[in-house]
């Protein structure tokens, strides 16, 4: 069965997927929290910097999410980062060690992706448009087509977002799922007339799982931003600044 990680949210930095640490030292990755770095809290601030992982600084990559469901591809050889900042795209994709791949959320769920075998990682933007179009999907089977990963290989984690305790929606966003085949009653419970309450978490695992992931390999932490927002951005909770935590992964150079 998928595994749960509840971590309690609090302090400032970054969480780790603690079934990520240790064996799979060949990565380096953080779920991010308000004002991550110091005072980097949205992806403006972040734009040109580096990330601090401890024992390596990697150059941080990010696309502009547009809530579609888009995959990109960096080479190292092909573009240069600040090319990548000016695309447009919710999932980012590469084998090139010493960069971070980011994605910046304020309820949105942000996938990490990783290729033990083939070395390779990707990174995934799933808010609710995002996740209906397979976004996270799409990203693994491009995986697949790219560098070669077989599902049955590649390690997935979800990270904080917006749970179902507070995540309420309506018609058209049922019918955005309905329409890309998920079955509705899996993934939402009813709430009053024509509201239902959307879980993102279940709506992905149906998903990286419809893609071929096993569940023994996808590690979930179920934190809700909307009821933690004294540590997390929430846009659903009324957050006045603006401010977005990053989520990255990294290659580390050998």
């Amino acid at each position: 069965m998928m595994n749960w990680e509840m971590i309690p949210a609090k302090g400032p930095g970054f969480l780790e997927v603690e079934a990520w640490k240790g064996k799979n030292n060949k990565i380096a990755h953080g779920f991010g929290r308000k004002n991550p770095g110091g005072e980097k809290n949205s992806r403006k601030d972040w734009h040109g910097k580096s990330v601090n992982a401890g024992e390596e600084i990697f150059p941080l990559l990010s696309l502009r999410q547009v809530h579609g469901d888009r995959v990109v591809l960096f080479e190292e050889n092909v573009q240069k980062i600040e090319e990548v900042w000016r695309l447009e795209g919710d999932a980012l994709l590469t084998r090139t060690p010493g960069v971070a791949l980011g994605v910046f959320t304020a309820d949105c769920l942000p996938i990490f992706l990783y290729d033990p075998i083939q070395g390779a990682i990707g990174i995934v933007h799933a808010g609710w448009r995002g996740t209906a179009g397979g976004v996270a999907g799409k990203a693994a089977e491009k995986m697949g087509e790219i560098f070669q990963s077989k599902n049955s290989n590649i390690l997935a984690a979800l990270g904080p977002c917006i749970g179902p305790c507070c995540y309420e929606v309506d018609g058209p966003v049922k019918n955005a799922f309905v329409s890309g085949g998920f079955p509705w009653d899996l993934i939402s419970r009813p709430r009053r007339e024509g509201k239902w309450l959307l879980d993102l978490y279940r709506a992905n695992l149906y998903l990286l799982e419809r893609y071929g992931i096993s569940k023994e390999n996808i590690q979930v932490l179920k934190i809700c931003t909307s009821c933690h927002g004294d540590t997390f951005y929430s846009y659903r909770n009324a957050d006045k600044t603006g401010g977005r935590q990053l989520n990255f992964i990294a290659l580390r150079k050998e």
